[in-house]
Formats: structure tokens, C-alpha cells, sequence
């Protein structure tokens, strides 16, 4: 089916996402002063909000103010007391809204700080974030209806199959693994009919690129593609390099937290992430919790989230650290401020006996359903022993083997899964690696002398 048939077709099935989609490219040109006036506009309706519909935020806000009317700008947020991913767990009840109109659904973070979230989203704010997305996509060639290749999903199991749902074919989007990558995998998928038809790739970095070595042994890339959208963890500057000589276009790179309501992505300058405004509101904290507007100085990402109603988070504590690189509009036009790499959501890949790889994000799409943990981290020991360390929430309620069989199932049964109960292990700096393979470090340490 060509695009332009299963552009009507999305329009028709999803018409809110559209609309917002066109409006968020209309706002492109705006002016640091229309996008403040619009944010702060939103921000002092959502405090209102929260005061009156969402019971937890009166006792957090207690002592910080006495009345929501005291916040009205993007700087009066300093007064408020940060909510951490502890006070969502802890105080999921009490954060979702009590105002019986609002409809919403469950959804969950994936955890790519290695603590996963369950939160509520109204239809709208989920249409909203696939308008972000969409947004992001057109910088790098996609139009509404093109075919597009998603290199991660949910799935890290074994086989060649990728099944695709009504939506996928709706949206005309294919699906590979980008945990379970191999030679055979890529030949069938490079046989299929519609790989030479793909204008976008969309996923990982590391599985994108492991997807290309195998295209260079293959002799082959999809001729008619204009653009690769990278996600969910670091992509380091060798990564882009590679997958920008393989398949011959630009790779951009994109930032994305939905329960916070943030999402940013490079333009085809690639010069730093424009960041959007149409859901929520970024703070860059300084260690005294101020602040920060200079340029290239990293802080904490702390979201303002005010277009959910359903369960707003204000001042979330996120776990990334970002930095602004630029106030100033890019040369395409976009006039949004930029944000630079994000550093965080890193970690190394496990390896597998087989030859399989798992990076980062696969993992977290996995764990997310392992309902009650707080936190976890994967350490590879040996080329067949994974250690496993789980903080256990007050809702978690597995045995060891039970995790087990859960690891079995969801990633592989070719290793041996040891789990240890405790909270991640750090670096020197405080940094958490979601992945620490000290096996595959030892394999590249020289041989010391006997």
C-alpha cells in the first residue's frame, strides 16, 4: 500500500494526533516569549489544578506555599519541593486526579535510569507525545504514511519472525528485535518486500549499528531511505559515525521522557535537541537546587508536566542530566531552545553464548513489567553468569526462582541468572550503569606479565 493511502488512513484513525502534529509545526517560529507566556500560562493552571484534584500535592506542598497562586512563572517553581520516583511509588493513590471526568489509561516508564515508573495518561496527552514524535521524524525525511523500521520493541526473544499488528499496518510500521540481531535475521529481513520501500529507521543506537554490520556483510541498505531517529540511550559519536557511513543518510538523535512530558530531538543540523513545549516544562538544577540558564553546564532534568491531568507530575526528579547549548533559532528555521546529549540512560550490552547481544533499553522494556521492584542492574561476571541485583519496593512479592523463570522467558534461559536483593552498585563518580559487563571488560584488559 503506498503512503499516500496509509496517510488518509492514520488521519481517519487518529485524527487528534494529526491536528496536534500540524499545530506543534506551525509553532515552530515562535519566540522565546510566546513559548514562556504559553508554558507559564499552563503551568499556573496545572498548580490550580493539583491543589484542588490532586490530593498529594497540598501535604507535599505544605510550608513551600499556602495558596497555588503563588506560582505563576517558570522561577516562582523554585519554591516548590522536587518530587522524587520514590513519592510516585510510595504515593501512586494519592498523585492520580480525583476529578471523575478525566479518563486515562495505565502506562509505564521503561526505566531507562533503572527505576521504572506506573503512571496514568489521558488520550489526549498520549497523542500529544506521538505528535512529538512525529515532529522529530519529519527533521529527518519521515512524512505521515511513509514506511517505517523500529529497531527495539518490547520483544529480546529468539526467532525470525517479526509479527506486526493492526496498528503497525495501519501506520505502516514494521517491527525488527534490536536485542536479538543476527546475520540470519537481517537476510530475512533484507528479503522482505517492503525493506527497500523504509524511508525512516527509529530505535537504539548500538542495535541500529549492529544492524549495519550485519547490512555491510550482507552488501545491501534500504535504497530508498532519507533519515535515522535514535532513542532511549546515549548514542556516542562513533555509533553515529558508523551508521551514518553504512546507510548514507543523517542520524539524529532524540530524548524522550513521557511521564515527564519532555521530548527534544536534533534538527538536521544536528546541533543540538530542540526541545518541545507543548506538554511539560524543563528545569536545569546546579547541586543547591538553583536554576541553571548558562549555557553548557550540565544540571539535573527536573519535568513540569501539566498537560496530563490525569496524574500531573511537577518538579519530577528525572535522573538524567542535561545541559541548554543554544537559545538562538537553528539555521532550518526551528526557533525552540536546544538542549545538548543527555547524559545518562548508559550502560554497556550484555553478550550472550550465542552471539546474541542485549543493550540497555531492551532491558528496561522487559523489566517495566516486573511489577514492585524500585530499582535494578544486570552486572555480566562470566560469559554465561549474569548477576542480577533488584531493590525490592514494598509491593514486590517474587521469589528468586519466580525472577528467574521471569529472566528465563522474557531474555534467554542460554545463561545463569544470579540474583542478588539490594540496591544497584555505582561508579566512583555515583553514576548507575543499568549494564556492567565486567567479563567482556576483562577480555579487552592486555595480559599482565607473570
Amino acid at each position: 500500500m503506498n503512503p499516500l493511502l496509509h496517510r488518509l488512513f492514520i488521519t481517519a484513525s487518529v485524527p487528534q494526533r494529526i491536528a496536534l502534529f500540524r499545530l506543534m509545526q506551525s509553532r515552530t517560529g515562535w519566540t522565546p516569549e510566546q513559548i514562556r507566556a504559553f508554558q507559564e500560562q499552563h503551568l499556573r493552571e496545572i498548580i490550580g489544578y493539583c491543589w484542588q484534584h490532586v490530593p498529594f500535592y497540598k501535604d507535599h506542598w505544605r510550608g513551600a506555599i499556602d495558596d497555588p497562586r503563588e506560582i505563576q512563572t517558570i522561577e516562582d517553581l523554585r519554591k516548590l519541593p522536587i518530587l522524587t520516583k520514590d513519592h510516585v511509588r510510595e504515593h501512586l493513590s494519592t498523585l492520580v486526579t480525583t476529578d471523575a471526568r478525566v479518563k486515562s489509561t495505565e502506562a509505564r516508564t521503561g526505566g531507562s535510569t533503572g527505576r521504572p515508573i506506573i503512571f496514568r495518561m489521558t488520550y489526549r496527552d498520549e497523542q500529544l507525545a506521538w505528535a512529538h514524535m512525529y515532529m522529530g521524524w519529519s527533521w529527518a525525511g519521515y512524512r505521515v504514511g511513509d514506511p517505517f523500521l523500529i529497531v527495539g520493541g518490547e520483544s529480546v526473544g529468539i526467532g525470525l519472525g517479526d509479527k506486526r499488528t493492526l496498528a503497525d499496518k495501519v501506520m505502516n510500521r514494521w517491527v525488527t528485535s534490536g536485542s536479538n540481531l543476527t546475520l540470519e535475521r537481517t537476510r530475512a529481513l533484507t528479503q522482505q518486500p517492503h525493506f527497500h520501500q523504509i524511508r525512516l529507521i527509529y530505535g537504539y543506537p548500538n542495535s541500529i549499528k549492529e544492524l549495519c554490520e550485519y547490512l555491510v556483510q550482507l552488501n545491501i541498505r534500504p535504497r530508498s531511505l532519507r533519515g535515522v531517529v535514535c532513542t532511549a540511550e546515549v548514542m556516542l559519536p562513533e555509533v553515529r559515525q558508523r551508521i551514518q557511513e553504512v546507510l548514507g543518510v543523517k542520524v539524529l538523535d532524540q530524548y524522550g521522557l513521557n511521564d515527564g512530558g519532555l521530548h527534544a530531538c536534533e534538527g538536521p543540523e544536528q546541533d543540538g535537541l530542540h526541545l518541545s513545549f507543548h506538554r511539560g516544562i524543563l528545569e536545569i538544577l546546579d547541586d543547591a537546587d538553583q536554576q541553571i540558564r548558562t549555557l553548557k553546564t550540565s544540571g539535573r532534568a527536573v519535568a513540569t508536566l501539566f498537560s496530563n491531568p490525569a496524574m500531573p507530575f511537577i518538579r519530577y526528579e528525572t535522573g538524567d542530566r542535561v545541559h541548554w547549548h543554544s537559545f538562538e533559532p537553528s539555521p532550518s528555521g526551528v526557533h525552540w531552545p536546544r538542549i545538548g546529549p543527555v547524559d545518562g540512560r548508559t550502560g554497556d550490552v550484555l553478550h550472550f553464548p550465542s552471539g546474541r547481544k542485549v543493550p540497555m533499553p531492551g532491558l528496561t522494556l522487559v523489566m517495566r513489567w516486573l511489577d514492585g521492584v524500585s530499582s535494578y542492574q544486570f552486572i555480566q561476571s562470566a560469559a554465561d553468569v549474569i548477576v542480577v541485583r533488584l531493590e525490592r519496593g514494598p509491593s514486590f512479592t517474587l521469589s528468586e526462582d519466580d525472577v528467574r523463570h521471569f529472566l528465563n522467558e522474557k531474555i534467554g534461559a542460554e545463561v545463569t541468572w544470579q540474583i542478588e536483593w539490594g540496591k544497584p552498585e555505582l561508579t566512583q563518580n555515583g553514576k548507575l550503569l543499568i549494564i556492567r559487563n565486567d567479563w567482556l571488560k576483562r577480555q579487552s584488559q592486555p595480559n599482565e606479565a607473570l
